[in-house]
Parts: structure tokens; C-alpha cells; sequence
């Protein structure tokens, strides 16, 4: 990939530029902040800006929709296309400065990608014109040359962004409902050459990304790409990762939303040597807050770690490997921002000990020989203890829309979104190839399914309240439409033998509502949590078994962008006790939750379906060893179990507007793995009548040892 790409970059070298770069540090050293950039933004030091963890530059789109960009490398100019307009940009070097408006060669019409070519210093676009995919050719200034239509490959649906290859002189583009990018020759033809977004995980789910543009390594002078894109877990563009011209990825990304601050809507983006610290920089288009931002990607001295994975054990250990693709001086691993250790040359894997449960991030920075600054970081994170990974299987059906476990039988049914059939598996995601029919005669949109322990049925509810009873055959017991109000979107279903109702949520009112096995439909009193954003996502309810007042609702907010967790609700209200879904359910669009005690592993699990992946994804439910340590009937943390205990007992279960409580365990006194009214009897059996001693831990502080799904969250008294 060497040829006369040298002579672009060492021409661009000589004359006034270097005095130019020194005159743009020094202008935003006087300036600050630059207008235009957003909230939360992190600024570099010019003189030492580290790779696509901060912003250099800062500007607003005067325009509708920022969507293509180009950098002229001869001039500095940035080019950004609206997206509709027909009207286009030219940014000079100093983003913050009001850019000057060009008529785009086309006129009005829907601008997709944008790229500037070296070898004739021509504009190379992307346009659809009235339904007609074009390549047009035009000058700086957007005077229209020549236009060619565009005869797609097979499969390709929806072209964005446009990068010229230097070393090849051709063109590639992203068909991004499909998730590849394409070659392209200069006259239009393309070339069968195609790699895939590297964030697709092979499932059904669709990842994200729009844009491209080609970068050289300063040191190998080899060409490489840099893609915005994100997981079907991100629901947005979250990262831009650099890969090979086959779409091998090559351990340098940079991550946009969560340090950046920039919205899932990055649109366009490009690269250019001559950044304005002197180095090689990334544009970015973020349409959503209609910006444009310089990025420093600093050519690093020798490639990264590339591949790293994490997971998690049953010991709450964490497993990291990786690949080296040299050997490094040293490598340094950091939990959360901390580093947990130096590792010598060589090592390509690492056993973080002992972790407590949570969701943690991991970055492994390696030192490359006779550099005294870590290579960019190869990042993974994961969930440890409750909510832990512990297998997934792709569904045996059509697109999954629900899921129920049924202890009578000892398996997992789960759904076609369609309502026709549900497939059944062995608890642990074998597939067992069987299925039962529906009740429906036609398509329908599952909200979900439920099986009811107390009659051995299932239950099958559609978006639009079609609620039925069948056998475990799928034989229909009984038919009715819920008495709810046109429009209205119901999501999930499980049932709770202690109401002896079904429970699903109300999407559109964001309410949980009980429904009795004759149809009955009551709200039922429940908080739905919503963290720091209203929400507005709901992905599956489950009551957890043997506890009276537990159940788990998998949900998300506006600011996640889709259904990101999983909270458990104690007595109808959240109890701070929950974990993180997007480190272990790839899955834009989770549809389904249920669980049992008797998990296959001799734990609780839960089972979440991934509607757009197809997929069924098992996760840990076992909370031992996790929590604070208590006295068992110790309500009034003091050390002593007496009538005060009860009464507060009683207090926090019947009074209104009480706190809920952060010792869940320590109310369970007779540790069957709920808290209701038996709980006070027991004490005040135990404390007046001779009756039974309370389960440990009592007297002195400990742990539960019974699997159930309460939590000591804090006990003051210990």
C-alpha cells in the first residue's frame, strides 16, 4: 500500500504550513473554549493531545443537517454537505470561524457522502437525485463536472459517506442497513471488494455506523480506514475504530459519547494529516447537536493490542486476554480508570482476583520499546456476580417476541414475535427442536408470554391487549381483549401466584398493570424506575419464584438510548439492586425476561431475548456474596431483636410513605425468601411464644446463606 501516496504527504510538509500550525495553537491557547462546542466536552492541550480522548476544536453547522465531509489536504479546507439542502460548506482550518456557503452541484437533493481526490483536486459526491443513486464529480467551489449513475451490487440498499483510497485511486462507501463497505472505481463501477462493520456479531441484529475515511499510518505510510460505529447493544454510533482495507481491526478506537459527549448521530467524519496541532486529526459531523469537531489521532509508534476479551467466573474473578502483535516493553492494566497492574513482554492475558459484583471497564495500555507513553488502549468491559454472563443461543424460530420458563416440564419456552409458535429448550439453552402452536390464526405482535404455575398454563398477550389461555400444548382455554385504551402498547407478561394475577407494563402510560385469569385489568402500584432521564424503554417483566412481592423489569431511558438494565423492585419499589445489560446482551431491541431459582448451574437465572439478534442470552441471578453482612430480624439495626423490631416491621410494610428498606434480608426472619406479614408473626412467635430460633446470621453479623432473591444492600448495626 505504498506507492505515490509519500509525495501527498511530503508535499504537503514544505512552505508556510508549519508557521501556520503554530499561529492556530497559539490563536486556541489564547482563545479557550471555543463557540460551538457542547456541554461536556473534554478540550486537549494542543501541545500534547492524546489519541481521541479529548476535542481540539469546536464548531457550529450553520446549515440543517450536517451529513458528508471531506478535508482538502492541499488547502486545510474542510468540506460538509447538508443533507438535503443542496447547500454545502467550506470550513477553514479554524472551525469556530463562520464557514462559507457553496451551492452543492445538484442543487436540492439528498447529499450522502463526500470525498476530495488528490489525483484530479475534484470534489467526488454521493447524491441521490429523485430515487437515482449518483456519483458526481464537481469542483471545490461545487460546479457540477459529470454524474454517473450507480448500479449497486446485489443486496446494497443505502449508500453513506465516500473516502478516496489513495494507493488504489478508487473510492469506498458504507451500505449501512447492511452493515459492509464497498469499493468503487471513479467511473461508478463496483469493484466486488467489500469487508463488514466490525461491530456486527454475525446475529440477525443490525450495528450501527455512518461514514468512512482513509487514514495513513506516518510511519508505514500503509493506508488504513477509521468508521464510526457501535454495537446493536449501543444503540447509537459509540466509537470510531480504525481497521485494514479487509476490515481487520487494528487496537485503535476511540469511544464518542461517553467522553466526547457527542450525540449517537455521528454522521460523517475525516481524516487529515495536518490537524490543527500539527498532527494527524479527525473531523466529526454530530448531526443531533449540529456540530463539528476536531479529534487528535496522533500516529502511534507501533500498533496497539488488538482482540482483548473479558468474562467473568462463578469465583467473581475476571479473565482478560488479548493479542500482542509485538512485544511491548510493558502493560498496564486499569479497572475503572485505576490501575491493578504492570504486567512484563509477552503477557497476553490477566486474572483480576476477587472482583465485588458490578459493571467495570477495563483498559490494557501497552508500552511499546523506547517510548516512555502508552499506545492507546484496548478496551472491554464486563458484568460481575449478579447479572454475570453465562451462555446464549441464537432462537429456533422466527424473530423472538417472549419468553417463559415452565418448571412443570423443567424448560424455556420462547416465543415467535409473530405469536404462531413457541420453541422449547432445556434450562441450561439446549435447543430440544419442539414446538408448540399459538392460539392466534394470524400475525401478531407478542408482547409476551407467561406460564402460570398455580394451573399449569400459559398465557399469551399481544401489543394490542389479545389476551389468551392455552394448555401446554398450545390448545386455547380462553379468549379476551383487555379493557384497555386504543392506542395503548402493552409490553411483557409474567404472572405472580401470590396476587394470582399476571403483571405487564403499560408502555404508553409507563405503568405496571395486573391482569386477572378472567381479564380484569387494575394498575397496579408499582415504581418504575427511571434514573436520570425519564423511561421510556421496557424489554420484559419477571416475578422471581417463591418471593411474594420481588420481580425484575428490564428496562432504559432516553439517555441509554434502548433497554440498558435490569432492576429488581421489592414490595413494588426499586431497591437499588439491579445490573447492567448492554456488557452481555448485544441486542438493540431486548423483547422478553423470565427466570427461575433452579438454574442449571444450581443458582438462579434469568433469560433475556434479543428481538432484533434472534438471540436468547442467560444470565446470573445469584446474589450470595453479595451485600452487606446482618442480623436476621434485626429491623432496628441495634444489636438486640425485640417488640421494637416488630413494630418497625410492621411499619415499613403498612405505613404509607415509607422508605424502602436497605436490609432486605434482615426483614426475612423466617428466611423463606420473601417479606410479608408471616415474617412479624415469626418474631413475635420467637420472642413470646418459644418459638423456633430465627436462621442465621444471628447475634453476630453474616452472611445469608439460602439462594433467594433478597439482598442485604446496608445494615448499619454491623
Amino acid at each position: 500500500m505504498k506507492s505515490f501516496n509519500d509525495s501527498i504527504i511530503s508535499s504537503q510538509t514544505a512552505g508556510a504550513r508549519p508557521a501556520l500550525w503554530l499561529a492556530l495553537i497559539t490563536c486556541f491557547v489564547l482563545l479557550g473554549s471555543l463557540p460551538g462546542k457542547v456541554e461536556g466536552q473534554v478540550f486537549c492541550d494542543p501541545a500534547d493531545p492524546t489519541y481521541g480522548t479529548c476535542i481540539l476544536q469546536s464548531g457550529t453547522f450553520p446549515g440543517d443537517l450536517p451529513f458528508a465531509t471531506t478535508v482538502n489536504v492541499g488547502t486545510g479546507d474542510l468540506f460538509v454537505a447538508d443533507y438535503l439542502s443542496g447547500v454545502f460548506y467550506r470550513f477553514s482550518e479554524d472551525i469556530s470561524e463562520i464557514p462559507v456557503a457553496q451551492a452543492a452541484p445538484k442543487g436540492p437533493a439528498t447529499y450522502l457522502g463526500l470525498s476530495w481526490s488528490a489525483i484530479d483536486n475534484n470534489l467526488y459526491w454521493i447524491i441521490n437525485d429523485q430515487g437515482n443513486d449518483l456519483l458526481v464529480v464537481s469542483s471545490l467551489g461545487g460546479s457540477l463536472i459529470s454524474e454517473t449513475p450507480l448500479n449497486l451490487p446485489t443486496g446494497v440498499t443505502s449508500l453513506t459517506g465516500l473516502a478516496w483510497f489513495p494507493s488504489s485511486n478508487s473510492f469506498w462507501t458504507n451500505d449501512f442497513e447492511n452493515d459492509t463497505y464497498h469499493e468503487l472505481l471513479p467511473d461508478g463501477t463496483f469493484t466486488g471488494q467489500t469487508f463488514g462493520n466490525p461491530e456486527q456479531d454475525g446475529s440477525a441484529a443490525g450495528a450501527f455506523g455512518l461514514g468512512i475515511t482513509v487514514v495513513q499510518d506516518l510511519n508505514t505510510l500503509e493506508f488504513f480506514f477509521d468508521l464510526p460505529v457501535g454495537s446493536p447493544a449501543a444503540n447509537r454510533t459509540n466509537k470510531v475504530e480504525r481497521v485494514s482495507v479487509t476490515g481487520e481491526v487494528q487496537g485503535l478506537s476511540f469511544p464518542l459519547a461517553s467522553l466526547n459527549n457527542m450525540s449517537g448521530w455521528v454522521t460523517g467524519i475525516a481524516w487529515t494529516p495536518f490537524g490543527s496541532y500539527g498532527g494527524p486529526s479527525n473531523y466529526l459531523l454530530d448531526l443531533t447537536n449540529g456540530t463539528v469537531v476536531e479529534v487528535a489521532v496522533p500516529t502511534p509508534l507501533a500498533p496497539s493490542i488488538t482482540d482483548i476479551a473479558c468474562s467473568a467466573d462463578n469465583n467473581n474473578d475476571v479473565n482478560l486476554n488479548w493479542t500482542n502483535p509485538i512485544t511491548y516493553d510493558n502493560i498496564r492494566v486499569l479497572r475503572d480508570g485505576a490501575e491493578i497492574a504492570v504486567l512484563g513482554a509477552g503477557v497476553d492475558s490477566y486474572v483480576d482476583v476477587d472482583v465485588d459484583p458490578g459493571t467495570y471497564a477495563y483498559e490494557v495500555i501497552p508500552t511499546p520499546a523506547g517510548s516512555a507513553d502508552g499506545l492507546p488502549a484496548a478496551t472491554c468491559e464486563v458484568v460481575v456476580g449478579f447479572g454475570r454472563f453465562l451462555g446464549a443461543v441464537t432462537h429456533s424460530g422466527a424473530l423472538p417476541g417472549g419468553v417463559a420458563v415452565v418448571e412443570s416440564t423443567d424448560q424455556l419456552l420462547v416465543a415467535d414475535s409473530s405469536g404462531l409458535s413457541a420453541w422449547s429448550y432445556q434450562k441450561d439453552l439446549t435447543p430440544t427442536g419442539v414446538a408448540i402452536p399459538g392460539p392466534f390464526s394470524s400475525s401478531q405482535t407478542l408482547s409476551g408470554i407467561a406460564w402460570n404455575s398455580d394451573t399449569d398454563q400459559l398465557a399469551w398477550l399481544t401489543e394490542n391487549a389479545d389476551f389468551r389461555i392455552t394448555d401446554l400444548a398450545g390448545t386455547e382455554v380462553s379468549a379476551s381483549l383487555l379493557n384497555v385504551s386504543s392506542g395503548q402498547v402493552l409490553s411483557g407478561l409474567t404472572y405472580s401466584p401470590t396476587l394470582g394475577k399476571y403483571l405487564t407494563v403499560n408502555l404508553s402510560t409507563q405503568q405496571i398493570l395486573t391482569i386477572s385469569t378472567d381479564g380484569i385489568v387494575e394498575v397496579h402500584p408499582a415504581e418504575i424506575p427511571t434514573r436520570t432521564s425519564p423511561t421510556v424503554f421496557f424489554g420484559g417483566i419477571a416475578i422471581r419464584g417463591g418471593s411474594t412481592l420481588v420481580f425484575d423489569l428490564a428496562y432504559g431511558s432516553l439517555a441509554s438510548g434502548g433497554v440498558t438494565r435490569l432492576e429488581r423492585l421489592v414490595g413494588g419499589s426499586p431497591v437499588g439492586l439491579g445490573f447492567d445489560l448492554t456488557p452481555s446482551v448485544n441486542s438493540g431491541d431486548i423483547h422478553g425476561l423470565d427466570g427461575t431459582e433452579s438454574g442449571p448451574f444450581g443458582f438462579p437465572v434469568s433469560y433475556v431475548i434479543g428481538r432484533d439478534s434472534g438471540v436468547i442470552t442467560m444470565l446470573s441471578s445469584d446474589l450470595s456474596g453479595t451485600g452487606s453482612n446482618f442480623i436476621r430480624g434485626d429491623v432496628v439495626p441495634d444489636g438486640d431483636i425485640n417488640i421494637v423490631d416488630v413494630s418497625q416491621h410492621l411499619i415499613l410494610q403498612f405505613a404509607p410513605g415509607q422508605d424502602p428498606s436497605l436490609c432486605l434480608d434482615a426483614l426475612d426472619a423466617n428466611d423463606d425468601g420473601s417479606v410479608d406479614i408471616s415474617d412479624a408473626i415469626y418474631m413475635l412467635s420467637f420472642l413470646f411464644e418459644g418459638g423456633p430460633q430465627m436462621p442465621a446470621p444471628t447475634g453476630t453479623c453474616g452472611t445469608d446463606d439460602t439462594v433467594d432473591n433478597l439482598i442485604c444492600q446496608e445494615f448499619e448495626g454491623c
